[in-house]
């Protein structure tokens, strides 16, 4: 295995206006790969708890919205310099929590702070003060947070989402009240709590439970302005009602059902499947931005199952603490229930299931945790779930098409709006077919997180999202705008 293997468990509290805070009741935290094994325990909080954190924000918030935006980001990247030295030390930890490989693990330790530093390099740019002309005078457009924050984070990739709403919540003027996921909440509170030491008391607080018993308290709290979400749809439904009430600004990063669209003269190549495999069944395709359905062209689908098959055959499974496995289980027993169902519902409607990769070691079939092999399912039409639904699994539909028209229409045909590619040897082709696809996100010749550019927004339409994450748009997310007009005499 990798890393340093201590496995004793992790007892971690909440984090309210600066102490720490703890209930005797607990949420255990199991571990995906090794179902017996109590990876640690966080306080289940309660509504009392929400009420104490959201008037902690709410004291600490106005002196923090006198400093400037850079004397903001300047206590910001001190916090963030602190996760640097960590990445080692928590990656087991966040493999044992989570499900992750070694190498997923490290990748988001290591991101999540780099991303945030290009969050908190657009301070100098909000400094900077706009002053327009106006009928007798002039007009200064200046910002306002909204003053309380709530942030709620999911459980796959918990640090890199999460660390994207707190700092940017942080560097606009709000105050924070941060709500991990309960499966899934250990590497994000250790984070969170290094980067509340270097913050004024009451700044961010941390409260940790379950969503039915202290949720509606977090998102309908009247002295909360704001909520920032990323997660499943139905959970978004929720909290707008719940918002609505006192009329909340909502940020929502949703669900997705990805469309990969192959073009007769798409590059085959290894390296070309590599990364769409990649993006397919990373955290074993647990990513709502994972492409989650393949359309190929007819002339060429034949030969792209051969060379896609035999770049996921390579794919080994098992527990992510071993340095060669390149895909771990899925997070829960009912995420892999419903994989099983999926397949078993394909093969019910005449497609053809082939099971590809291997396990770590020979012989074994993953007993004890949550694994699945990776799966490429063919003959499906688009009404099947496993193509109109998002699976979150290691399984992928591929559907053959005849015209362009026609896959646009069909890649068009859903309630999500995430993200989408366009794969083709000639750009100005493959950008004419992107510019008619129904998502935030397009890439061309890749897929997927990776491929982002973190400096510019990305987010969802349709029911894949509301608003967007980073650059200057990202940071107006947690700002209102206000104006101020003076009037002079005789002008």
């Amino acid at each position: 295995m990798g890393v340093h293997e201590d496995f004793s468990p992790v007892h971690l509290e909440m984090l309210i206006d600066g102490a720490k805070v703890s209930r005797p009741q607990r949420i255990e935290i199991t571990n995906p790969a090794c179902t017996t094994e109590i990876v640690g325990t966080i306080a289940r909080g309660t509504r009392e708890d929400v009420n104490l954190a959201v008037a902690a924000a709410k004291a600490a918030q106005p002196d923090w919205a006198r400093k400037t935006y850079s004397e903001r980001a300047s206590l910001l990247g001190l916090a963030l310099d602190l996760l640097d030295a960590n990445i080692d030390e928590w990656a087991n930890l966040f493999v044992r929590e989570n499900g992750k490989t070694l190498a997923e693990a490290r990748s988001e330790i290591r991101g999540a702070p780099t991303r945030q530093r290009m969050t908190i390099a657009l301070a100098e740019q909000l400094d900077s003060e706009k002053i327009v002309e106006a009928p007798h005078g002039k007009t200064r457009v200046r910002n306002l947070p909204y003053g309380v924050v709530v942030s709620i984070v999911p459980w796959n990739s918990p640090l890199s989402l999460g660390l994207a709403q707190v700092v940017t919540a942080l560097l606009a003027g709000n105050s924070v009240i941060l709500k991990p996921p309960e499966s899934c909440p250990l590497t994000l509170i250790r984070s969170a709590e290094m980067i509340s030491g270097l913050l004024p008391k009451g700044l961010l607080n941390i409260v940790t439970g379950l969503p039915g018993e202290i949720g509606d308290s977090l998102t309908g709290h009247p002295d909360v302005g704001k909520i920032g979400f990323t997660g499943s749809i139905a959970a978004a439904r929720k909290i707008m009602v719940q918002a609505a009430v006192t009329v909340k600004s909502v940020t929502f990063e949703l669900g997705g059902n990805d469309a990969a669209i192959f073009l007769e003269d798409a590059d085959l190549s290894p390296s070309n499947l590599r990364r769409l495999a990649g993006s397919v069944f990373r955290m074993t395709g647990q990513v709502c931005m994972a492409v989650k359905r393949i359309y190929v062209h007819q002339k060429i689908e034949a030969q792209f199952v051969k060379a896609f098959k035999s770049v996921v055959d390579d794919i080994v499974v098992g527990n992510g603490l071993h340095e060669e496995v390149t895909m771990g289980p899925l997070h829960t027993a009912a995420a892999l229930a419903r994989a099983q169902d999926l397949l078993e519902d394909a093969r019910s409607r005449g497609a053809d299931v082939i099971q590809s990769g291997r396990w770590l070691d020979k012989g074994s079939s993953g007993e004890g945790g949550h694994f699945m092999l990776p799966a490429i399912v063919t003959g499906l039409s688009d009404d099947a779930p496993l193509v109109k639904e998002e699976q979150f699994c290691a399984a992928i539909p591929i559907m053959k098409f005849a015209g362009i028209d026609e896959v646009i229409a069909r890649a068009n045909d859903t309630i999500y709006g995430l993200g989408g590619s366009v794969w083709s040897a000639n750009e100005e082709r493959a950008l004419e077919v992107a510019d008619r696809l129904e998502t935030a996100t397009i890439f061309v010749n890749t897929h997927g997180t990776d491929s982002i550019n973190r400096k510019l927004p990305y987010g969802g339409v349709k029911q894949s999202g509301i608003g967007c994450k980073s650059g200057i748009e990202g940071l107006n997310e947690y700002l209102q705008v206000r104006t101020i007009t003076t009037y002079s005499q005789g002008k």
